[in-house]
């Protein structure tokens, strides 16, 4: 495999910033430094294009994958490290400050969270949450540049201290209570929403002195991984339903409080609701 140049990284983190308009220096300076092909399997690669479908690139050649694209991790599963064009937005909304103690949910390889480290500097921490033996094992070894990093099994089932971000990359029907409850005051969730076809929309979700009524603000239409754990039957179907529903894209908080299913009940779960009414 060739060793890219400063100016091939350069030139990529230029293409992902004209292909998703993010802005942010930090970002973009992100994805110049951090080298996507460590997180990879070795070349020739498996490359997802534009249009969802796969080629196989010519060769080794780390140019292939510097560049607005999916790449592979397992073709048999449709797991990929995703387009950083796609993810760029999100990175951007989640609004990440140095020193800033962030979980991330679906680690994979360990591309992202690299990309997240960065964002938060050494003084930041981040938790690498990764259900699947093998990805968990991949990322350990690929991240142990940054030791800021540190790697977990089931986001739904380890430690958190207070955490400023929960930056989800995997989608889930659901919006996890504990991962709402470990958020500071002031602090953001960002998380895509999804059903059975592992499409759907992805929130920003701010959490403000109002513990009961959190500000959630839609962002586009996703499709991602599923987050396994969170994905049962009962709740697939009720995602299916709702995405069915436009309103989707008009809703503005995350209600936390017990009410019965009202009019403005977007996706209304057993103990949190996505909604289009404002606090009282």
């Amino acid at each position: 495999m060739t060793t890219a140049t400063k100016e091939q990284r350069d030139r990529f983190a230029e293409e992902i910033g004209a292909a998703c308009g993010i802005k942010s220096k930090p970002i973009l300076h992100a994805f110049a430094t951090v080298p996507r092909e460590s997180f990879l399997p070795p070349g020739p690669w498996v490359i997802e294009a534009i249009d969802g479908m796969y080629y196989t690139s010519q060769n080794d050649d780390v140019s292939h994958v510097l560049h607005a694209v999916g790449v592979a991790l397992d073709i048999n599963r449709a797991l990929n490290n995703a387009n950083p064009a796609r993810i760029g937005r999100a990175l951007e909304a989640a609004s990440f400050l140095p020193g800033d103690t962030v979980l991330h949910v679906g680690a994979g390889t360990g591309y992202f969270s690299a990309i997240i480290a960065e964002l938060i500097g050494p003084r930041g921490l981040l938790i690498a949450a990764e259900i699947d033996e093998q990805l968990a094992r991949s990322a350990r070894f690929n991240l142990a540049p940054w030791p800021n990093i540190h790697v977990v099994g089931d986001a739904l089932t380890c430690p958190l201290p207070p955490l400023d971000v929960v930056f989800a990359s995997a989608g889930s029907p659901v919006v996890p209570r504990r991962w709402i409850d470990a958020l500071r005051p002031g602090g953001r969730m960002v998380l895509p929403i999804t059903g059975s076809m592992n499409i759907g929309i992805s929130y920003v979700i701010w959490k403000t002195d109002q513990s009961m009524w959190l500000t959630a603000q839609p962002k586009e239409l996703v499709r991602f991984y599923p987050c396994i754990g969170t994905r049962d039957l009962p709740s697939m179907l009720a995602m299916d339903a709702a995405f069915a529903d436009p309103r989707g894209l008009a809703v503005k908080s995350l209600r936390l409080d017990a009410h019965d299913r009202e009019e403005t009940c977007w996706l209304h779960g057993h103990d949190w609701c996505l909604t289009l009414a404002t606090r009282p």
